[in-house]
């Protein structure tokens, strides 16, 4: 797999934000956000907002919403600064809103599950 560069993923993401309207950004902590990477391949993404209890809003709504949906979304690894991996697409397969002890506060955390519809733009 090649890397590929910011402007390319962001030609295709949209936002600097890790959650778009078709793709997810994860990366290792890096963004202050804490992803999961599953030995079975599976990822568990923490939500959208930093701060405080996280909402049914914004890119977190939009998750939920391709659960119910069933919609696949493109995810990019990031691999160091200014360089990405496209790992494919993935569904969520379940969320869960929960207490994050680390952080006291209401978090939610979604599981992607690698596959998809591979001709889904």
């Amino acid at each position: 797999m090649s890397s590929l560069s910011w402007s390319e993923v962001f030609a295709y993401h949209r936002t600097r934000r890790g959650i778009g309207e078709r793709s997810l950004l994860v990366d290792r902590g890096e963004s202050g956000y804490t992803n999961f990477f599953l030995p079975d391949g599976r990822i568990l993404y923490m939500g959208e907002g930093k701060r405080g209890h996280q909402e049914p809003l914004g890119g977190n709504l939009r998750l939920l919403m391709a659960y119910r949906e069933g919609r696949p979304l493109r995810v990019f690894l990031r691999e160091r600064p200014g360089l990405w991996r496209d790992l494919g697409l993935y569904r969520v397969g379940g969320w869960r809103y929960a207490l994050w002890p680390e952080e006291g506060r209401y978090v939610y955390w979604f599981t992607l599950e690698h596959g998809g519809c591979e001709g889904v733009p």
